[in-house]
């Protein structure tokens, strides 16, 4: 039991300190949607703005740069150097 308990916390320091994150950590877009509601609020209520989030812990960014209608993911993913773990557009 102590070794299951070490290898658990072991790898939860790892990746609170930076370290890679599991794969199948990306969210869903519908979770997104009702989670980052006040935030994401979408192109088609007017949102030109293109905010992101590299990992489900980090804070979201919101460029101030002009990113083309359905290009706000490719963006994220440039600026994270990663598969963003969410993209939306906000006002």
């Amino acid at each position: 039991m102590k070794m299951l308990m070490l290898g658990l916390v072991s790898g939860l320091m790892i990746t609170a300190c930076g370290g890679p994150e599991p794969e199948d950590a990306q969210a869903p877009a519908e979770e997104l949607g009702t989670t980052q509601g006040a935030l994401c609020e979408g192109w088609d209520s007017g949102a030109r703005k293109c905010s992101f989030q590299c990992y489900s812990y980090s804070t979201w960014w919101t460029t101030s740069a002009t990113v083309s209608y359905g290009q706000c993911q490719e963006y994220a993913n440039g600026q994270c150097g990663r598969t963003a773990y969410g993209a939306c557009w906000s006002k």
